[in-house]
């Protein structure tokens, strides 16, 4: 049997054994390898029902690339010195922020500029 891998999207209580008579909880996040036809059984059924999703790896390396992939998706992270502080950016490397960890600083948001109605005012008689 060709091993698969799963992410639980949803902590849910699954069965931890063949027989089914021990129980463990499947985190959230977790990537499960399925190494049996029971297995197997159990992820389709968290899959049919929402609580989790098959991924596709190619080796062990890949974890800690889906994950690399996932903080991607999050807002960048302050690079901070040994005391704590901020570090900044040296403009002498363009293609590299030493800002940010990874070197990628994040998208610059940009405003609507809202419009203001002019006020009439009444002249008095």
């Amino acid at each position: 049997m060709a091993s698969k891998k799963f992410k639980m999207i949803v902590p849910k209580a699954g069965t931890s054994n063949k027989l089914g008579s021990e129980l463990r909880l499947y985190e959230l996040d977790e990537v499960v390898e399925v190494k049996e036809d029971w297995q197997e059984d159990l992820m389709n059924a968290f899959i049919e029902n929402g609580f989790a999703i098959e991924v596709k790896m190619d080796s062990a390396d890949s974890s800690a690339d889906m994950e690399a992939e996932i903080k991607e998706d999050e807002d960048p992270e302050r690079a901070r010195n040994d005391k704590g502080h901020y570090i900044a950016d040296d403009p002498e490397t363009p293609d590299v922020n030493e800002a940010y960890v990874g070197g990628k600083a994040p998208a610059k948001k940009t405003t609507k500029k809202k419009s203001t109605a002019k006020k009439s005012t009444k002249k008095k008689s």
